[in-house]
């Protein structure tokens, strides 16, 4: 006999195998899947119920294709492991699906298995009549369809199949109905493709089989749509993934800048922040770090070697600070990590602002010879002056952080000292005013004189004690000496009355005109010190106010996001991502709108804006109008229009706007800080004395500049300032008093013109190999009668109390110590004076 004669004995096609077939093909793909997430949670179950699909379609097509009789019995009875196998993995995998993993446990497993495990003993190894009491094959098929009744064991094999695919499906029912977010999707999914099968068994048992023969099998077809149902929530849900949507949703939401990495710095995913750093739409391919941020890898390599998981980077291409943190996916040497960098641009410009200013409290406590420190509440030393320092003969680094008593008494005042403090540094008040011996570094003594300033919380805790004081050691010697020359004072007042009388006379007449001389100049620096205090303060209280009330904003603005996102979170999670995109381009074009209008104007465009809404037919035109209006967004309004027209997306305007307000605030508190910090660095500049006889380099344009913006409060609504002074190279001077002569000649300029006028400014380099510098103003001129006497001192145009004759005189001595020259030319509308400096190079 042949090949084929055999073949034949055994083996019979037809084409209605292709259904188990099929369903096979189906079914095994769902369990690769599922093998290739087995770490994930209810991934070994949903492994197990593919497992058992797949062993029911491979045993029903040997059957339908097989032609001995034995062998068709076999395959039938091989069958019944594919429905054990559902029926003992299906409970355990509702109950992964449901959270309700604590009851998974080897006791719930043997419990499920009993049943099934008494069904597969019956069939392989129990009496034939229990399955099958009798049997026959229909040879009126395309196959030889085995028909049997239903013995005892085959009726328990039914009604435990079909108790537990009834109790799981009412479980997933229920979690389908109750879950949220990603566990509802899976719950929804796993029941409709449980439900087909389950459907198709009841109408196998009851021999309800409308289909293409009435003795086929209809499972294979069920399992078949089964598993193109799982396998689309394979591939679009990902089901067996780790909460793939919640996990999206957050890691976009994240504003700290995430990548994830290999060991090759690869860039495996990423979310929106760190496109936005890297300036790109999407990544392609594989995209390497070092690509956008190659200072950035090496940071990362750096720290790697070092097996560090924090480090600081400074953008090279923005100029942000970061914090980076590197979360390796398992060991330190894992090929996988997770970067994380959170902006700290403003901590660290704060930070330098602070020091700055804090470098400006000291530059002024240094340049005073009072003796000044600062004790926290257990008295450590926390600030010194330079006096302070000199005084004791110690460096900084000795004293601070130390016990004021520790380093600088002697052992016979430190309980003295040690006891006042703990007795009145407590409750009490601490005395006004202290005499103290200090012990200097090299064992020597010296007498001081301290007051004292305390500094209290509301519980009336110390905090610090700020104390001045000043060095007495010479005060007995000094005292003697003043009594030695009172002595002789009085021997001499005694030969000679005369004399004496005459001495006091002109003594007196001296004092009172130093006094008047004094007093004068003390009233011209006073004058100056009000106006420059004044415009000061005004300049300061602007952006004061301005971040201030950005801050309440900002407050405001939180709360309101607070209390709308929970009431909001459910639509939000409903948005497309268009509605995504066109909210997120709202808040951008909000952030750098700068279509504010007020008054009239903002009315008329209102009312625009209103008609335009209603016939286009967004929803609430009034207040939809005014939020745009309000908000600066008003010339491309119409791109938000699919927005506008939805009640579910026109609800989350308001909480989308409320995200926007930050933004803008912030923006003010950046504008505003800046302006201060301008101010702060002119008036530091102003501030610093050099006492020393030595020229210095200094640019003359940044010298004009600092006394401009310091008096510019003064006239810059009614003066028209111009300079040009970009030409004048850096030279050697004393900046300090050019900036005092210069304020001289530009306030006489502006108060000459009434602070209403042209006020130009020029310097250049002449040919003489000195810097020209001209103040020219439109005032009404010098009269030609006074002309001589503008540089005498105590001479002036103005009315009583208004001038004290003083600033020119100043300006012509601070251009003679130069040795230059200062002159002027003037006629009705123009006045100019002049300045040569010799130029020396810096």
């Amino acid at each position: 006999m042949d090949a084929d004669a055999q073949i034949s004995i055994w083996f019979r096609w037809t084409p209605f195998a292709i259904l188990p077939v099929f369903s096979f093909c189906l079914s095994t793909l769902t369990l690769l899947l599922s093998i290739r997430n087995r770490n994930n949670s209810g991934a070994k179950e949903f492994m197990a119920l593919s497992f058992g699909m797949t062993l029911y379609n491979f045993g029903y097509f040997w059957e339908m294709v097989s032609v001995r009789d034995q062998d068709i019995i076999f395959w039938d009875n091989f069958q019944f492991l594919g429905p054990d196998i559902m029926v003992v993995s299906l409970p355990l995998l509702v109950m992964r699906i449901l959270n309700l993993d604590k009851f998974v446990k080897p006791i719930t497993m043997v419990f499920f298995a009993l049943v099934p495990a008494a069904v597969e003993y019956s069939v392989w190894f129990g009496k034939p009549e229990w399955i099958r009491p009798s049997y026959f094959f229909d040879e009126s098929a395309p196959w030889r369809a085995l028909v049997y009744e239903y013995g005892p064991w085959m009726n328990v094999y039914v009604y435990n199949f079909l108790g537990v695919f009834s109790i799981c499906l009412l479980g997933l029912l229920v979690g389908a109905i109750f879950q949220r977010g990603f566990s509802r999707i899976r719950s929804s999914i796993i029941l409709i493709g449980l439900c087909i099968p389950f459907f198709t068994q009841i109408m196998t048992i009851g021999k309800f089989m409308p289909f293409v023969h009435s003795k086929l099998d209809i499972f294979p077809v069920a399992a078949s749509i089964s598993c193109l149902i799982w396998l689309y929530g394979l591939f679009y849900f990902r089901i067996l993934d780790l909460i793939p949507l919640a996990r999206d949703r957050v890691f976009e939401w994240i504003e700290d800048v995430v990548f994830v990495l290999n060991r090759e710095n690869s860039i495996l995913d990423c979310n929106q922040a760190a496109l936005d750093l890297l300036k790109a739409r999407r990544l392609y391919g594989d995209a390497k770090l070092s690509e956008f941020l190659p200072d950035l890898t090496e940071v990362l390599d750096q720290s790697s070697a070092e097996e560090k998981n924090k480090a600081v980077w400074r953008c090279a291409k923005s100029h942000c600070h970061f914090d980076v943190s590197i979360k390796p996916l398992g060991e330190f040497n894992s090929s996988y990590r997770i970067v994380t960098l959170r902006d700290m641009t403003e901590r660290v410009l704060a930070e330098q602002k602070i020091s700055e200013r804090r470098d400006i409290l000291q530059s002024i406590l240094d340049s005073t010879k009072i003796l000044f420190l600062v004790l926290d509440g257990e008295g450590r030393l926390i600030l010194l002056n330079k006096a302070c320092l000199e005084i004791t003969g110690y460096e900084l680094s000795q004293l601070e952080g130390r016990s004021f008593w520790e380093q600088v008494l002697f052992p016979k005042d430190k309980e003295r000292v040690m006891r006042v403090f703990r007795q009145r540094f407590g409750p009490k008040r601490f005395p006004h005013r202290t005499n103290i011996r200090l012990k200097r570094q090299d064992e020597k003594s010296r007498y001081t004189t301290w007051e004292h300033k305390e500094v209290r919380d509301g519980k009336g805790n110390l905090l610090y004690v700020i104390s001045t004081g000043a060095d007495v050691t010479g005060l007995e010697e000094a005292e003697g000496r003043i009594h030695t020359l009172q002595t002789a004072n009085e021997e001499i007042s005694s030969k000679s009355s005369i004399i004496e009388e005459q001495k006091k006379e002109l003594e007196k007449t001296l004092q009172n005109l130093r006094q008047t001389q004094a007093k004068l100049i003390q009233t011209s620096k006073l004058a100056d010190l009000g106006q420059l205090a004044a415009g000061i303060a005004h300049e300061i209280n602007n952006p004061i106010g301005a971040i201030q009330a950005a801050g309440h904003n900002i407050l405001s603005y939180l709360g309101r996001i607070r209390e709308g996102i929970r009431s909001h979170l459910e639509a939000l999670c409903t948005l497309t991502p268009l509605e995504w995109d066109l909210f997120e381009k709202f808040i951008h074009l909000g952030i750098g709108s700068r279509e504010m209008t007020i008054g009239l104007e903002r009315r008329r465009l209102l009312s625009q804006i209103k008609e335009e809404m209603i016939e286009s037919g967004v929803l609430f035109p009034e207040e939809t109008a005014e939020l745009f209006v309000d908000h600066g967004i008003v010339s491309r309004w119409k791109e938000f229009l699919p927005l506008l027209t939805l009640s579910k997306t026109r609800e989350l305007l308001p909480f989308f706007l409320d995200l926007l307000g930050p933004e803008q605030s912030v923006g003010t508190i950046r504008t505003a800080v800046e302006r201060s910090s301008k101010i702060v660095y002119a008036l530091r500049s102003f501030a610093h004395f050099e006492s020393s006889h030595r020229k210095r380099p200094f640019s003359l344009k940044d010298n004009v500049d600092t006394v401009l913006t310091l008096y510019q409060n003064l006239f810059k609504h009614g003066v028209e300032v111009s300079t040009d002074l970009t030409e004048v190279p850096s030279l050697l001077g004393f900046p300090d008093d050019l900036m005092h002569l210069w304020t001289n000649l530009i306030m006489n300029s502006v108060q000459a013109m009434n602070y209403k006028g042209k006020l130009a400014i020029r310097g250049k380099l002449s040919s003489e190999r000195e810097v020209l510098v001209s103040v020219e103003d439109n005032g009404p001129g010098i009269l030609s009668d006074v002309k001589g006497k503008v540089f005498d001192a105590f001479f002036t145009t103005k009315a009583p109390g208004e001038g004290s004759g003083l600033g020119l005189d100043i300006a012509k001595r601070i251009v003679e110590k130069h040795e230059g020259r200062i002159w002027f030319e003037s006629e009705p509308g123009k006045t100019v004076f002049y300045v040569a400096l010799p130029y020396q190079p810096a």
